[in-house]
C-alpha cells in the first residue's frame, strides 16, 4: 500500500500536478482535480492566450465552431461574418 501510495504521489508530480495532495488511508484516495478537469472542457484560448468570454471577437475563421469560457459555458462564434463574437448557442 505504501509503495502504490508513493507511486502515485511521484506520478502526480510528473504530471505537473504537484503541490498538496491529501491522501487517505484505505481504499479511496482524496486528490482535487484543477477546475478544467471538472467542467470536461479545457477553456478555448484566444490568440493571446486567455480563456475565451461570452461577446469578445473571435476569429473569422472560427466561424460556426464552438468554444468553451474558463468556467465551462458554451459558446458559438457567430454574429456578423466579418466581425464575429462569442455568443450563446
Amino acid at each position: 500500500m505504501m509503495l502504490r501510495t508513493a507511486v502515485a504521489a511521484a506520478t502526480l508530480a510528473l504530471a505537473g500536478l504537484a503541490g498538496p495532495v491529501a491522501f487517505v488511508a484505505g481504499p479511496a484516495q482524496a486528490v482535487s482535480a484543477p477546475a478544467s478537469a471538472v467542467v470536461g472542457h479545457p477553456c478555448t484560448h484566444t490568440s493571446s492566450g486567455s480563456c475565451i468570454r461570452g461577446g469578445q471577437f473571435c476569429p473569422q475563421a472560427s466561424y460556426g465552431k464552438s468554444g468553451w469560457d474558463a468556467k465551462g459555458r458554451h459558446y458559438v462564434c457567430k454574429g456578423d461574418h466579418t466581425h464575429p463574437h462569442w455568443m450563446k448557442p
